[in-house]
């Protein structure tokens, strides 16, 4: 591998990982403190999904089994963050929505990040910010076709 192979290596496991601990931290700090940031982010793609989707398509934007969303799921409604519900339309599917209480951690979890990338943009110029989001818009591509 190539010295600069190596380093994009590094820095995208160092990343990952310097930005887990953070959201982590701000979990603690933060009004839920009984959420797990995979929780979260089972929180978050439910919010991203439009009205009440169902566990089959949360299932596959997070690209999950859906046994595994069904744990989760069942986590998450125990602590009072979701809740599920039989579709009137199709009583074999099973949608899932926020409560107040997921409201309120996913609004405390925008502001970590706004902040984030708040505090990213005071040390790198506006080209600098353009080149990182071109660098990070491939980077998603890549991932998301693998």
């Amino acid at each position: 591998m190539k010295q600069a192979e190596q380093q994009i290596n590094r820095f995208l496991v160092e990343v990952f990982n310097d930005v887990l601990h953070l959201e982590e931290a701000s979990l603690a700090d933060g009004p839920c403190k009984n959420l797990s940031v995979s929780e979260l982010h089972v929180l978050e793609t439910v919010q991203c999904s439009g009205e009440n989707p169902s566990m089959s398509e949360l299932a596959a934007r997070l690209r999950i089994t859906a046994s595994t969303l069904t744990v989760a799921v069942k986590t998450l409604e125990q602590k009072g963050y979701l809740v599920r519900q039989r579709c009137q339309d199709d009583k074999r599917k099973v949608a899932v929505r926020l409560t107040e209480k997921a409201d309120v951690a996913l609004a405390h979890h925008a502001e970590f990040h706004r902040n984030l990338i708040q505090d990213v943009s005071h040390e790198l110029s506006p080209s600098q910010m353009e080149d990182l989001a071109r660098a990070l818009s491939i980077l998603h591509d890549f991932f998301t076709g693998l």
